[in-house]
């Protein structure tokens, strides 16, 4: 299982560019190494579509800092679900339902 870091208060960022959108999440630490838009049993043999880490720094509400790992994760829809796949230091993928929802959804 993964978290989204508790400095976000859960969230990521979502940007839309080209008519695409992606979710930015911090995780709350570095135990997952790969994230894939899809099943685990798909994920061995499609290693160029795996989500790369990258390495961010967080600050908590008491000060504390540490470098976690960031995704970029591509999103097709909102408000629904879809596989995303992740694999960390044991070397096992794991399947996971996720799904992004905007906390508000009014546009400004």
């Amino acid at each position: 299982m993964f978290r989204v870091n508790e400095a976000d208060n859960g969230m990521g960022v979502l940007t839309v560019k080209n008519g695409k959108m992606t979710l930015h999440v911090r995780l709350s630490g570095k135990k997952i190494l790969n994230l894939y838009s899809g099943l685990a049993a798909d994920a061995p043999s499609d290693e160029g579509a795996w989500l790369k880490p990258v390495e961010e720094s967080v600050t908590y509400s008491d000060g504390y800092s540490e470098m976690v790992y960031a995704f970029d994760v591509p999103v097709k829809n909102l408000d629904k679900e879809f596989d995303l796949a992740l694999i960390g230091k044991k070397g096992i993928w794991y399947d996971h339902k996720v799904s992004v929802t905007l906390k508000d959804k009014m546009l400004r």
